[in-house]
């Protein structure tokens, strides 16, 4: 989601992802969201493999000011796959955090947006740091994260009409692909 004030989601985000050498629950997932506001999403992903349903929710609570020194601060309530040693959770986690996008360089359409923030991964008991730097262009993206376990890659392609694709590299060892459509 964009922290930009007066940016307006899609009603509709539905996403899918593979990534094959992943644990059973991490290999295929769903996921659906429908924004009932503009900051507010609630909807459910499904973990194919294993039969898992679960809600998740994301809230805006603070847009970003796009002139100002203000950066948006959203939080909200997924579960997630988590690689902790040699283990993969699928845990609930609770988020914050802020993003700012503090470079625009207008010729080449292109915006830099790094957030930090933290992550509460219920079965491991622990808050753990999140970062990550979205570099926007206006055919795409690449996102480096730290999910609070791994550091993940994807490079996205828009498609046109809502729809997008995703190369993932996740945990920087496993390759996958994301697929998006929203309306």
């Amino acid at each position: 989601m964009s922290g930009a004030a007066g940016s307006t989601p899609p009603k509709i985000v539905s996403t899918f992802r593979w990534i094959p050498d992943k644990g059973e629950a991490g290999q295929l997932y769903t996921s659906i969201a429908w924004w009932v506001t503009p900051d507010l999403s609630i909807g459910a992903d499904y973990r194919i493999r294993t039969e898992d349903l679960n809600a998740n929710v994301t809230w805006r609570a603070v847009s970003e000011d796009p002139s100002g020194w203000r950066p948006a601060v959203i939080m909200g309530s997924s579960v997630d796959d988590y690689t902790f040693g040699n283990d993969e959770i699928e845990s609930r986690a609770y988020f914050a955090t802020a993003s700012k996008s503090i470079l625009g360089i207008d010729t080449l359409h292109t915006s830099f947006s790094p957030y930090a923030g933290a992550v509460y991964v219920d079965e491991l008991g622990e808050l753990r740091p999140l970062v990550g730097l979205n570099v926007g262009t206006s055919i795409g993206s690449v996102l480096v994260q730290y999910s609070g376990t791994d550091v993940h890659l994807s490079v996205t392609r828009s498609l046109g009409n809502g729809f997008s694709i995703s190369g993932i590299l996740w945990g920087m060892d496993l390759p996958g692909v994301g697929l998006r459509y929203s309306f």
